[in-house]
């Protein structure tokens, strides 16, 4: 073809800047090279220097991360039953403390207190044995009706909240749910995704990069095989490319983890292809081979060779998971409210008593005084004459 190829290398396709570009872009805004030996984004900027040929590659990238367990954005003592299982179980307490005070009432020998019935029932729904003595048989028979009911009641819940304590939640669907959630969130180190994140126009993008990447600069972004690791071992989600993640997964993923994994689609990168300088003759020639190349399969094979695919879910059990602090957080916070009530109703035990002690105290002094005023009247009335 009588030509001879001189080679330049440049460290980046190249970016507007001030009206002019760097790069490779403005090596071609220059003239001072030809084509382009390397995949470059198909910028509509860069489109004002150069000419492209065909599309050679749609690179994919996705926001990669693990559910957070379903113990750490809900309250999972109150997930085994729903809300008409709580209200049954509440009607069923109160149905048999009804009960048991009419048998005291009718039968007027019954010695339970209105105060030892209720604390008897909710110490039988939690499987908490109280030590009780009926008299009569129909009571006994009820304790027993009690007893049976709360074993089943008991066994469905703790049955169910095992079963939740390994599960990972659905809380986090879309950018916006990621947005929210407790997870950190960084971005593979590349020259193009802070350009992109900060070009984006979806405004749950925009509020993803605004709250969890920016604040952070430079620090959020990270090499791949950190931020994989960290996917891997923290609540943290990582921007990257999914050939380099799904390869880092096959290598150092396990099978449990493998299918934790999880993909939200956030920013949308410009396909590659092979750039031109402007008005360039040479085009037409490398689209034909190009194209040939991509009708034949030889483009498909680098593709299966080089592009990871994402990685099956091959595990059919997942890992049991240790229960931590965080799944017993809502525990913590009603020890300290229990014992607070606790010291509250002393406190009000207390006053109540010492009202009354002072109330029986007054009552027994105006009786003495009412005493001696009788008394002193009597002497009076002896004394008139009026008494013998």
């Amino acid at each position: 073809m009588n030509f001879t190829l001189n080679l330049i290398q440049v460290d980046q396709g190249g970016w507007k800047t001030n009206n002019t570009f760097t790069g490779l872009m403005g090596l071609f805004l220059n003239r001072t090279v030809e084509l382009g030996a390397m995949g470059n984004l198909m910028r509509s900027e860069r489109m004002e220097v150069a000419d492209f040929t065909i599309v050679t590659l749609l690179l994919k990238t996705c926001v990669i991360f693990k559910q957070p367990p379903l113990s750490l954005v809900s309250n999972i003592f109150e997930l085994p039953f729903s809300g008409e299982v709580w209200l049954s179980c509440l009607g069923f307490i109160l149905i048999c403390w009804v009960i048991m005070m009419s048998f005291r009432f009718y039968s007027k020998q019954e010695l339970l207190t209105p105060g030892d019935a209720l604390t008897f029932i909710i110490g039988t729904m939690c499987q908490q044995d109280i030590y009780l003595t009926a008299h009569f048989n129909s009571t006994k028979f009820l304790f027993f009706v009690a007893k049976l009911a709360s074993f089943f009641i008991f066994t469905a819940y703790s049955a169910t909240i095992i079963a939740l304590l390994q599960s990972p939640s659905r809380a986090i669907t879309s950018i916006d749910d990621l947005t929210a959630s407790p997870l950190k969130v960084g971005a593979m180190e590349t020259v193009y995704i802070w350009v992109y994140f900060t070009e984006a126009k979806d405004v749950q993008v925009q509020k993803l990069f605004r709250k969890k990447i920016k604040p952070f600069g430079k620090e959020s972004l990270i090499e791949p095989d950190v931020g994989m690791q960290r996917v891997r071992d923290e609540l943290y989600a990582f921007q990257v490319e999914s050939n380099a993640a799904y390869q880092l997964i096959k290598r150092t993923f396990t099978p449990q983890d493998t299918c934790k994994i999880h993909e939200l689609e956030a920013v949308k990168v410009a396909p590659f292809s092979i750039p031109v300088r402007k008005g360039s003759k040479y085009r037409e020639l490398i689209r034909q081979r190009l194209t040939w190349q991509m009708e034949v399969g030889i483009m498909h094979r680098a593709h299966m060779i080089w592009i990871a695919q994402k990685p099956k879910c091959e595990a059919g059990v997942a890992a049991f998971n240790s229960v931590g602090t965080e799944e017993m957080r809502f525990l913590y916070k009603l020890l300290p409210v229990g014992m607070a009530l606790a010291w509250f109703i002393l406190g009000a035990e207390l006053y109540r008593k010492r009202r009354l002690q002072k109330r029986e105290a007054n009552a027994g002094s105006f009786g003495s005084e009412k005493a001696v005023a009788n008394s002193e009247m009597k002497m009076d009335l002896v004394y008139d004459g009026y008494l013998h």
